[in-house]
């Protein structure tokens, strides 16, 4: 008797689908890591804390407040408080100043109009943000700002040391540009003042909005990945219960390898494996002569006797 072919057991549709549902969520999963890695390691990298010490900048930083700062002095603006490093011959020492840029390269920049105001290429600013009771610059001056150089004061101007002593300075010396500043339990972002947006020497600050935007997505990536985590859960537990993900009805079952038994006449004889192997096969019961056979053989002699 021979075994009866097993054919070759084709996935049905329903497994294609789960292997595609598979490739998705692990997709979505790297996408919202790497979302992740990237809203957190960008600040990391270009935001640096500091703290202040100074009173020059006072009141819109006061010693003792905590700021941020991104880093590098690409990308400075008119009105932008930035922490800078002047030259030692020039400040007398190595230590960080922080100080708001009032003119960029190629600006006139002079103090004071008929309203004792500072002008910036002859436009004159409202510095609404200085120390209260103190005028905008005491000393006369009126500079062109070279090529490679900037022009920055102190907000608290009776006691700043700034450009009025040292005159412009590298702009390469810039380390940050202030982006918040903390008072005790509460914070401030820095923006561009309007009086630098109203002249037109500066445009509407939105450069605040990359991490604002950088925090949005780390929110909206880690909901993803807890939403993600608990539908993994949720399906794994749900295919346990139902016995380690079975097969729906009517789905054939795969082939088996190996030997195989099957009846014959009671008793089980071993059958060819998939490999081709014969197996060792039981020992089968005698069969049982016929009566046409046990006639024709005669009956049985007896043993000769002596």
């Amino acid at each position: 008797m021979t075994q009866k072919d097993v054919a070759t057991w084709v996935p049905p549709a329903w497994q294609s689908k789960r292997r595609v549902g598979r490739i998705v969520f692990w997709a979505l999963v790297g996408l919202a890591l790497a979302v992740l890695v990237a809203s957190i390691a960008i600040p990391v990298v270009t935001i640096q804390p500091y703290l202040e010490q100074s009173t020059s900048m006072q009141p819109t930083i006061a010693p003792g407040d905590r700021i941020l700062t991104a880093g590098g002095s690409s990308g400075i603006r008119r009105g932008d408080i930035v922490l800078l490093r002047v030259p030692a011959k020039v400040s007398g020492t190595d230590d960080l100043f922080m100080k708001r840029v009032i003119g960029l390269p190629g600006d006139r920049v002079a103090c004071c109009n008929a309203k004792g105001q500072v002008t910036v290429n002859g436009k004159p600013l409202s510095e609404n943000y200085l120390y209260p009771g103190d005028r905008p610059s005491r000393t006369p001056f009126s500079v062109t700002v070279g090529k490679g150089k900037i022009w920055v004061m102190g907000d608290h101007r009776n006691i700043s040391v700034d450009s009025r002593k040292w005159g412009p300075v590298p702009a390469s010396g810039v380390v940050g540009r202030v982006i918040l500043i903390s008072h005790g339990s509460s914070f401030a972002t820095v923006r561009t003042p309007r009086t630098f947006v109203a002249d037109g020497l500066a445009p509407a600050d939105s450069r605040l909005g990359l991490y604002v935007g950088l925090a949005i997505a780390a929110v909206a990536s880690l909901a993803v990945l807890l939403l993600l985590a608990i539908f993994g859960i949720i399906r794994f537990v749900t295919r346990r219960r139902r016995g380690g993900g079975a097969r729906p009805a009517g789905a054939p079952p795969p082939a088996i390898s190996g030997p195989q038994l099957q009846p014959l006449y009671g008793v089980y004889r071993g059958v060819p494996s998939d490999d081709g192997e014969q197996r060792p096969r039981p020992a089968e019961a005698e069969e049982k002569p016929g009566p046409a056979e046990t006639a024709k053989s005669g009956p049985a002699k007896a043993a000769d006797t002596p």
